[in-house]
């Protein structure tokens, strides 16, 4: 959320939505624009080494003390900074040396003669040079939903609103199959949003999880997750295509049953918990919404971390499962578990086992 202050010589556009970022940042550089256009220099400040950072910091120092030769005001915008985070070359010494000896400099931009804007697609409020910084710029942040904090929800709400703005009516699966394929990345998530304009033929057309599928699949792990979908929701059909792709395109069998296993476990524990009252999935807008009951989230298994499995894929697992008992999806796990013994000791072709094993699943 932007939070600006008042109007200072520098301009601090930062966070971690990036696209929101590039956004701001461009139609602020356009408000600032001087009458004479050749005094705006523009510094693209993405590096991935501290050689480069060095160099970047350099030119923007050089671009602040080199004032027009016509006069008027001159605006230099320092562009995708991304070193100062606490990433490799964020904590580089040389660079929060760099950085540090910035500051007389920027202390030069009156607003007048000079102003400065600077994009940052990452910045950590507790480095000595970004302190600095905050004090003297006027400041907007824009900073993706935080996973801990309910972040998942407030990702999907952003994608249907995203996608209403468009002009798009979001169908039945079509949010929660976006954030699936493209997580918090805001940025492609605009892109993938004109392609599928694209697809439907401009505004007012649904979006199905279909059209997602075809427009923003392909890739190795969306297939995967589209084939464990396939089986929960019992389309023996498209199933056994997904699983023809997959291997062709040499995924493990043992590897394939391991990730399905995974979905089915969910499947069968988002029942029970559904059917003992611990647990409410409903729709909010087009996406799937989990309600949990404190005895259900103490039932939760956790992570590696400690934190608890996440409620979105809980959900949306559970609103594919749902046609079947918890016990049918309990009594799914022996089908795989017995199709994982007979791969494992080498008694039975690999690719029937696993076919069989599905078509079993998707017709039980």
């Amino acid at each position: 959320m932007a939070t600006p202050s008042k109007t200072k010589g520098i301009i601090l556009i930062a966070g971690s939505d990036e696209a929101a970022v590039k956004k701001n940042a461009m139609a602020r550089s356009e408000a600032l624009q001087p009458s004479d256009p050749m005094n705006v220099e523009v510094i693209d400040a993405r590096v991935d080494t501290v050689d480069e950072a060095v160099a970047k910091i350099d030119e923007l120092r050089a671009a602040i003390l080199t004032l027009p030769f016509f006069g008027g005001g001159k605006l230099v915008w320092w562009k995708n900074v991304n070193f100062l985070d606490e990433g490799v070359v964020g904590r580089s010494a040389t660079v929060k040396d760099a950085l540090h000896a910035l500051l007389g400099d920027l202390e030069k931009a009156d607003g007048e003669s000079v102003t400065v804007l600077i994009s940052a697609l990452a910045l950590h409020k507790g480095k000595s040079f970004n302190k600095e910084l905050l004090k003297m710029a006027e400041t907007s942040h824009f900073d993706l939903p935080d996973v801990r904090k309910g972040g998942e929800r407030e990702m999907l709400q952003l994608i249907e609103d995203q996608l209403i703005q468009a002009g798009l009516k979001p169908g039945d699966g079509a949010v929660d199959r976006l954030f699936a394929s493209l997580g918090y990345n805001t940025g492609a998530l605009g892109v993938e949003i004109e392609k599928l304009l694209c697809y439907l033929g401009g505004p007012g057309a649904t979006v199905r999880r279909e059209d997602v599928q075809i427009m923003v699949g392909g890739k190795r792990d969306v297939l995967i997750w589209d084939f464990c979908d396939a089986v929960l929701m019992g389309d023996a059909r498209a199933a056994t295509y997904l699983l023809s792709q997959l291997l062709a395109q040499d995924e493990s069998e043992v590897g394939l049953l391991i990730m399905l296993s995974g979905q089915i476990r969910l499947a069968a524990l988002g029942g029970m918990l559904k059917e003992q009252g611990l647990m409410k999935v409903s729709k909010r807008g087009s996406f799937t919404n989990v309600e949990l009951t404190a005895a259900g989230e103490a039932i939760l298994p956790k992570k590696k971390s400690g934190e608890p499995i996440s409620t979105f894929n809980l959900g949306n697992v559970v609103s594919k499962s749902s046609h079947k008992p918890a016990k049918a999806w309990f009594r799914a796990i022996d089908v795989l578990h017995r199709a994982y013994r007979h791969i494992i000791g080498g008694t039975a072709d690999k690719v029937r086992t696993l076919e069989f094993a599905v078509i079993e699943l998707c017709a039980k």
